[in-house]
């Protein structure tokens, strides 16, 4: 199959020197197209992609002329040394979309250049079946000469072996005589080897035997040594969390403790209360009292008692209030609550 391009950059395929349809070519749009859909049809373009897409597309713009199959085709292989990050997958996939735009641009034409192909293909393979089975004529015709010379050579070999063996008798004799010395020789030789290698295996085996007990209790005593430090973390762990707890609770009865002195000194203050009111009733009794008698006295027998001061009821409430050591403990209470949420975070 052979290709030609023409001036107007379409190519004509021919077969056996038959010219089929004129095939249209590819141009640099419809090769990228191609190439874009390709790499856009998950819906991203990967780094690699890109980095590809690009140094493609510059070896396209260097190229002059129309683009034939094998143009694009060397222009992928060159793209794919310079970015070698692309997968020969990816790569074969890229090549397959151009080439599957070419096939839909030009699929009666490349329907009839494979039908052709497949013919010619055809005519290749009866041409090549005929050939060999010539050649395998002619070997067999070749192995049978040569079966023949080896057949003859083979009896004047055995032949001349014959008068050799008569010659060589006692040659052999003597030299089989010498070959069972050396044989026994050997064989002495050998049990001394195969003693000594023994000795050398049973002291290697009795070497690896001590270093592999030597191991055993390197690492039993790292495992005991690796069990007292987990033990004593855990008995370290357990004595803080005991710690902790410990804490947690003298921190709930200090806020105990303070809530029920807050609660007798609400107490107190309620009773001072109760008995400065009492007071102060009894005094203004009194006084009422006074002045109704005063004004049971006859005439001149009345006397002037100055009143109490206006603010006196005030001055009492004041004077209880600074008595009263219930704003202290509250303040207290409130300031231990605080420290011992504080102390409770840093457990």
């Amino acid at each position: 199959m052979r290709e030609k391009l023409d001036v107007k950059g379409m190519r004509t395929l021919r077969v056996g020197g038959r010219c089929l349809e004129t095939v249209e070519k590819l141009n640099l749009t419809e090769i990228l197209t191609a190439l874009q859909d390709f790499m856009t049809q998950d819906g991203a373009i990967s780094t690699e992609q890109r980095s590809f897409y690009q140094t493609f597309r510059q070896h396209l713009n260097t190229h002059e002329g129309v683009f034939r199959l094998e143009d694009i085709e060397r222009l992928l292989a060159a793209a794919k040394t310079e970015v070698p990050e692309i997968s020969e997958e990816e790569f074969v996939d890229m090549g397959e979309a151009i080439l599957t735009r070419y096939r839909v641009k030009n699929a009666d034409a490349i329907n009839e250049r494979i039908r052709l192909a497949a013919e010619e293909e055809a005519r290749k393979r009866a041409l090549a079946e005929a050939e060999r089975a010539a050649r395998e004529e002619e070997e067999r015709l070749r192995a049978e000469e040569e079966e023949r010379l080896r057949l003859e050579e083979e009896a004047r070999l055995h032949a001349e072996e014959e008068a050799r063996q008569a010659e060589e008798a006692e040659r052999l004799r003597l030299e089989e005589e010498e070959r069972q010395r050396q044989a026994e020789e050997a064989e002495r030789l050998r049990l001394e080897e195969e003693a000594r290698l023994r000795a050398e295996e049973e002291a290697r085996l009795a070497e690896e035997a001590r270093l592999a007990e030597e191991a055993r209790l390197a690492e039993e005593a790292r495992q005991a040594e690796e069990a007292e430090r987990l033990r004593l973390e855990e008995e370290e762990r357990q004595r803080q969390a005991e710690e902790a707890r410990l804490a947690e609770e003298a921190r709930l009865a200090e806020e105990a403790r303070l809530a029920e002195e807050a609660r007798l000194a609400e107490e107190a203050r309620l009773a001072e209360e109760a008995r400065l009111q009492a007071e102060l009733e009894a005094e203004a009794a009194a006084k009422q009292a006074y002045w109704e008698a005063q004004e049971n006295l006859p005439g001149d027998e009345a006397k002037i008692v100055p009143d109490l001061p206006s603010n006196a009821e005030a001055l009492a409430t004041e004077n209880a209030s600074k008595s009263s050591p219930l704003p202290k403990i509250i303040a207290g209470a409130t300031v231990v609550v605080v420290l011992g949420a504080l102390g409770a975070m840093l457990l």
